[in-house]
């Protein structure tokens, strides 16, 4: 696709359409300043043309691009839906020019508060990582002990890990200490599942071939069943971070005095909507973002898949 073709496509058009929204007159009591909107909409541009610049033509690239089409049409339609039409209302659900204005003037709390939840969630998911799938392919190399070990992982991963949040607010002594043990425990269970999976479905001739080379224990874990596991293993650490910063902003909300859901849960209890549309909005962008960044990881790790 030639620089043309990309200035044309529907995404622009889209693009442009957001921007002569913001110009439409208001109706609603309280208007926003449209100049944030509109700030708004052109980082939004920047990033895809920064990314139309890096990344080649490809089919990564066109559903980036019609990622961000869609973004540009949710912004417009948000907009015409609040300030121009005033179809919803307006205490509870704000125009993207005034949640934009307060989202930069929170932007230190939130950076605080981001901080904050990242080293928490960091900690548990690591810890996790460093001790499932070791475990896990421990359990599924010996074939028995396997499918043992499955149903068991099973069981326990079937708890809604948000039960242990009262139990380890009570019995820890700190609530880091207790976000830490709920993302831990969340995170956990996915992984062992996925990397006991893994390892049970490496083909036999793969093994067999290892053994007849005399490979050492350690290496037939680490060299072998490690690599050949790694798209399950994927699969559980994708679905055990999902899992984790659900359970985290859970667990803020209940008992937190920092981190992004406890800035939500503050809001809610004054009935700031505004506040409480910025931190939904920025929480599931950081989550997107980071899990984008695992799917990254993953492709570049399984590129021998291709």
């Amino acid at each position: 696709m030639n620089r043309v073709k990309r200035l044309l496509s529907i995404t622009q058009i889209l693009f442009v359409i957001s921007i002569a929204v913001q110009f439409l007159p208001d109706k609603t009591a309280r208007s926003g300043e449209r100049i944030y909107a509109i700030e708004l909409i052109l980082v939004i541009e920047g990033l895809l043309a920064a990314i139309a610049l890096f990344l080649p033509e490809s089919k990564d690239y066109k559903t980036c691009n019609g990622v961000f089409g869609v973004i540009f049409a949710g912004i417009a339609v948000w907009t015409l839906i609040t300030a121009k039409f005033n179809l919803v209302p307006q205490d509870i659900f704000k125009a993207p020019d005034i949640v934009t204005e307060q989202f930069i003037k929170d932007r230190p709390r939130l950076m605080k508060d981001l901080h904050y939840s990242m080293i928490t969630i960091t900690k548990g998911y690591v810890l996790a990582l460093l001790t499932a799938i070791p475990i896990g392919l421990f359990l599924g190399w010996n074939q028995q002990i396997g499918k043992i070990s499955e149903h068991i992982a099973d069981f326990f991963g079937s708890i809604p890990p948000v039960v242990f949040i009262p139990y380890a607010i009570a019995l820890l002594p700190t609530f880091e200490s207790c976000s830490v043990f709920v993302i831990f425990i969340t995170s956990f269970w996915p992984i062992l599942s996925g990397t006991m999976s893994g390892v049970r479905n490496v083909s036999q001739e793969t093994i067999s071939s290892a053994k007849v080379l005399c490979v050492s224990n350690p290496s037939m874990l680490f060299r072998i069943l490690l690599p050949a596991s790694l798209p399950q293993i994927f699969d559980g650490c994708n679905m055990g971070l999902l899992m984790s910063f659900i359970l985290l902003t859970s667990a803020e909300m209940i008992g937190g005095n920092q981190g992004i859901g406890f800035y939500i849960q503050y809001y809610t209890n004054f009935g700031n909507f505004t506040r409480i549309m910025v931190g939904i909005i920025f929480l599931g962008t950081i989550v997107t973002l980071v899990t984008n960044l695992v799917k990254a990881a993953e492709a570049y790790l399984l590129r021998w898949k291709k």
